[in-house]
């Protein structure tokens, strides 16, 4: 079959209840062109990205906000660090709409911008090795693998120490669970790894993927993150870096010596696969999940008293949240495209979302 660019940037996602910043990914150069070719003679595809471009115009005459400390994991939403924080966060979420407007243009106005908030948060923001928090800042390690060519040899020598000191610290951050932190983390250091050609970081990613699954991905298609926090919201978003993490294997790991992420299968039987699949009957709307009801969290316990609607014990989880796993893991699996149709509500030929012109089927 065709394969489009998967490796899209971004999926131009609604902002969830753990994130407030859009998801980025990867395209290499001949993919870009093939984007930009779309946006040009296919008509479904220019109405997707319409909203893309208007909204990455908006911004350009905005300044950078970076920050010397990310407060978000942990707080509770209405705490005033965390507040503060996500003002300044909104900085990334400009970067990864920028990100998807070079891919559709190839217009260094795009990247001038991008690079001027990448170097302001790599001169201002000292790293902690918290994966929660600093798996936001995955646009510009993105964006500046796609961007290197406007950098030059001195602005190059400081992004990638401060990206070194990123890895670093991640590796060094004690005790981190085996749960949706662990996900990220993996994710973290193997993008910085392969972006850097840092061979130690790629293989600490694949050592510790390996062991992930081993502990957190069940048979059944259970996974850590479910049983502690019972919910599917929490199933997914942990899902979601595995996912990236694979698709960014695909794109710059040359299958790191034919190690394959999502076919990875823990000695017990889980993967990457099982877990999506346990998901499929609920975006089917065949069984419904209430969300939170045991959660061993206390965390869960203190939103849902500070009056948060998504923690609110007995919740139903909304299928819909589903969308983009399933987008994701259509390319490795075309057969999650059928889900994919019954989670969309309006009609679609070819493509459903933005996401989706990217994703290889």
């Amino acid at each position: 079959m065709k394969h489009y660019p998967y490796l899209a940037f971004l999926l131009l996602l609604s902002f969830c209840a753990e994130a407030q910043v859009r998801q980025t990914l990867l395209l290499t150069a001949r993919q870009q062109r093939e984007v930009k070719t779309l946006v040009k003679t296919n008509p479904e595809v220019q109405a997707l990205w319409k909203p893309v471009e208007q909204e990455a115009k908006q911004y350009l005459n905005d300044e950078p906000r970076p920050l010397r400390v990310i407060h978000y994991e942990g707080l509770l939403d209405t705490n005033p660090d965390r507040i503060r924080t996500t003002e300044s966060l909104k900085d990334l979420d400009k970067v990864a709409v920028w990100l998807s407007a070079y891919y559709g243009t190839q217009d260094a106005v795009y990247a001038n911008k991008i690079k001027e908030y990448l170097l302001a948060w790599a001169g201002a923001y000292q790293p902690t090795g918290n994966p929660i928090n600093e798996n936001k800042l995955e646009p510009l390690v993105h964006s500046y693998q796609v961007l290197k060519e406007y950098f030059s040899t001195v602005e190059k020598r400081q992004v990638d120490k401060w990206l070194t000191q990123l890895a670093e610290a991640e590796m060094a951050f004690p005790r981190i669970p085996e749960n949706n932190w662990k996900a990220k983390h993996i994710k973290l250091v193997g993008t910085i790894g392969l972006v850097l050609q840092k061979p130690h970081y790629v293989e600490y990613a694949q050592e510790k993927f390996k062991k992930y699954i081993d502990k957190a991905l069940y048979a059944d298609g259970t996974s850590r993150d479910l049983i502690e926090r019972d919910a599917l919201s929490y199933h997914v978003s942990g899902l979601d870096p595995l996912l990236i993490y694979a698709l960014t294997v695909e794109q710059l790991g040359g299958k790191q010596g034919g190690f394959r992420p999502f076919t990875y299968e823990s000695p017990e039987g889980g993967s990457i696969q099982k877990s999506i699949d346990y998901v499929v009957p609920y975006a089917k709307r065949e069984k419904v999940h209430a969300e939170w009801v045991n959660t061993k969290v206390e965390l869960d316990r203190q939103r849902a008293k500070a009056g948060l609607e998504h923690y609110q014990p007995g919740k139903p989880y909304n299928p819909e949240g589903s969308l983009d796993m399933f987008t994701l893991a259509s390319y490795f699996n075309p057969a999650y495209r059928e889900v994919i149709k019954g989670l969309k509500k309006e009609d679609f030929k070819e493509y459903n979302s933005w996401l989706s012109v990217l994703v290889a089927r």
